[in-house]
């Protein structure tokens, strides 16, 4: 378990990679307390592990704070990955932004269940969550859930999710352009993904995880 209060002006970036064994079993719990006027960045990647459980929890106890959720889970084989994120907003002026994306081939099966509170005093907040997959396979599967819990009566909140499979019109115009179909599938994917890959700061991070997710798209 990872407990962490934000104070006043503080900026938090918190990295999670996870790639683990097929076989391994994964829970982890993330609290964080934005008990002063703060940022708060917390991007979740899991690309492999039998069975992975995170819980992510922020607390948003300071007006005017900002916090910034978002995942990214690659599934392949007989692997499950579960997301369960809560954001609480306890005071008035406060942006939350929430994301998460997943891509789920073989057997493998995905959770993402995410709920967003807003308490009656949370007046003026903005909060915004989405969860977006793509299944390779037959056998894939995903549940989502994403949820909001409004109490105030002036603000601006949206949830949303979304299942599908790749894009086959664009599958066709890569291919048309002498891709062959595994490498166009693989470039679509890496695609799909880069809107979260993106929000990783330092370069040496980012590069580290970019070789890991085209290692799993075999790119």
């Amino acid at each position: 378990m990872i407990e962490i209060a934000v104070e006043k002006d503080a900026v938090l970036e918190l990295y999670k990679i996870q790639n683990d064994a097929p076989n391994s079993t994964v829970v982890s719990t993330t609290h964080v307390n934005q008990v002063g006027t703060s940022i708060a960045n917390v991007i979740t990647i899991s690309l492999s592990g039998g069975l992975v459980r995170n819980n992510l929890n922020m607390v948003m106890n300071a007006p005017n704070s900002l916090s910034n959720m978002f995942g990214l889970y690659l599934q392949k084989g007989h692997t499950h990955v579960d997301n369960h994120t809560v954001v609480d907003n306890r005071q008035p002026n406060c942006v939350s932004n929430e994301l998460y994306k997943g891509i789920l081939d073989g057997n493998s099966t995905g959770v993402f269940n995410g709920k967003i509170f807003v308490r009656q005093i949370a007046q003026k907040t903005n909060a915004y969550q989405s969860n977006k997959n793509i299944l390779l396979s037959d056998n894939a599967s995903v549940n989502t859930k994403p949820q909001l819990e409004i109490f105030a009566d002036d603000v601006k909140c949206s949830h949303g999710c979304t299942v599908g499979q790749l894009d086959k019109e664009a599958l066709f115009y890569l291919k048309s352009r002498g891709i062959s179909d595994h490498t166009a599938k693989a470039l679509l994917l890496q695609g799909f993904a880069l809107d979260i890959l993106e929000k990783i700061k330092p370069s040496e991070i980012r590069l580290f995880v970019d070789e890991l997710v085209q290692k799993q798209l075999s790119l």
